[in-house]
């Protein structure tokens, strides 16, 4: 796949334009935000390792390092979705050009979708044991998981009862996937409607005490992401077209995972560097602050 501006490029350019759109080419700058985010998951993927074979430190243990891991690998799907909708990367061929496949299932469902989601059950966790005094298991798991299923089934039921045009569909003349004004709605209203759940049990934790910091990492993470939300929404009514210009798809990925990135490490960094460097003083200074 070249990032060069090929003859073949320079056509989708020329026909973009005869077809009314301004279209940026894809270059260097699309190169180097594939490069860098791709190296920052790589960096991610190794912490993970290290956070899952050391999920039995307790201060590890309590930030749900299986919940920590899977919400990670949804962040790297949904970067991998986000190269295809954004045209980072030239959409041609079978695989590439499968809009449905890479722009609903990799980017929203199993990226944005279940990124927000896990994230909501972290915080439905932290509200059991603090405000319920009961530990996160059995009926109270399963009724959390059951919810989240219906309403990733019914967001998959009303897109494929939807008319093809009116979800996404694959352009040939820019070689570009296109969602609908529709379903962008359907699909920011499904990611509003979590993080506002989400708002409401961090507000419910906003007064417990405990040594975790819990109250404050879900403080950042919901009033980060909203605003993250409202530029996307923004985004996307006022420049349905945004992935045409390379500063506006350059600005909406980076912003997007750098956010998703820094809540990761916000809540993971404090205990995973502690386990990696004063493994015994901090879970000493640890278990004093219980």
């Amino acid at each position: 796949m070249s990032f060069e501006f090929t003859p073949q490029e320079q056509t989708r350019v020329q026909l973009a334009h005869l077809g009314g759109v301004q279209l940026d080419p894809i270059g260097h700058a699309d190169l180097a935000v594939i490069a860098v985010l791709s190296s920052v998951y790589f960096v991610n993927f190794a912490a993970v390792a290290f956070l899952v074979w050391n999920r039995n430190y307790p201060p590890l243990k309590s930030k749900y390092p299986f919940l920590m891991a899977a919400i990670m690998i949804s962040m790297f799907i949904y970067f991998l979705g986000d190269l295809v909708l954004k045209a980072h990367v030239h959409v041609r061929g079978r695989v590439l050009s499968n809009c449905m496949l890479f722009c609903v299932w990799m980017r929203v469902i199993f990226g944005a979708y279940m990124v927000s989601v896990l994230t909501t059950i972290r915080s439905y966790a932290l509200f059991c044991i603090f405000l319920c005094n009961r530990a996160f298991r059995g009926k109270y798991a399963c009724c959390a998981a059951a919810i989240a299923t219906v309403l990733a089934i019914v967001f998959v039921v009303v897109t494929y009862t939807m008319p093809g045009a009116q979800t996404v569909r694959y352009v040939p003349l820019i070689e570009m996937c296109s969602m609908s004004y529709a379903y962008r709605a359907v699909v920011q209203g499904l990611l509003w409607l979590v993080w506002i759940i989400n708002a409401a049990i961090n507000f419910k934790l906003r007064n417990i005490t405990s040594s975790f910091n819990e109250s404050r990492e879900m403080f950042v993470a919901c009033a980060a992401v909203f605003t993250l939300l409202a530029f996307n929404t923004v985004i996307l009514y006022t420049h349905p077209l945004y992935p045409t210009n390379m500063a506006l798809r350059i600005t909406e990925t980076l912003c997007s995972h750098v956010i998703a990135n820094f809540l990761w490490w916000f809540i993971m960094f404090r205990s995973m560097y502690n386990c990696a460097i004063r493994r015994d003083a901090y879970l000493a200074e640890w278990k004093d602050k219980l």
